[in-house]
């Protein structure tokens, strides 16, 4: 599977546009580029987590065993996700908006 089971551009803009609505103190470039990488990553991780959290140890167990043999294709996924009645969209943004709300109020308490 992709390290980004959303489009990294997607995420990339999400934080970006997070940034933009609340700055963080970053002393130099290299300091902006990591909490920036470093908050995609964090997104992606929450995501992910809110999308496999609705499986069960036995399902995930199985989709592990699906990835290590590569057969891991997008096309698997969106069949897993429709046969367990995941709403992809509505996970993402949920997780997406949660992480947003959380990211502002922490650098609303920084600033």
């Amino acid at each position: 599977m992709d390290e980004y089971l959303v489009d990294r551009a997607e995420l990339e803009q999400f934080v970006d546009e997070l940034f933009k609505r609340r700055p963080l103190p970053a002393s130099s470039d290299e300091e902006l580029y990591s909490l920036r990488e470093n908050s995609i990553k964090q997104l992606n991780d929450e995501i992910n987590l809110a999308i496999f959290g609705n499986f069960s140890p036995d399902q995930l167990e199985e989709i592990e065993r699906t990835i290590d043999s590569g057969n891991d294709t997008p096309e698997y996924f969106q069949s897993l996700f429709t046969k367990h009645n995941i709403d992809l969209e509505k996970t993402i943004s949920d997780a997406a908006e949660a992480f947003g709300k959380r990211f502002l109020g922490v650098a609303n308490e920084q600033a």
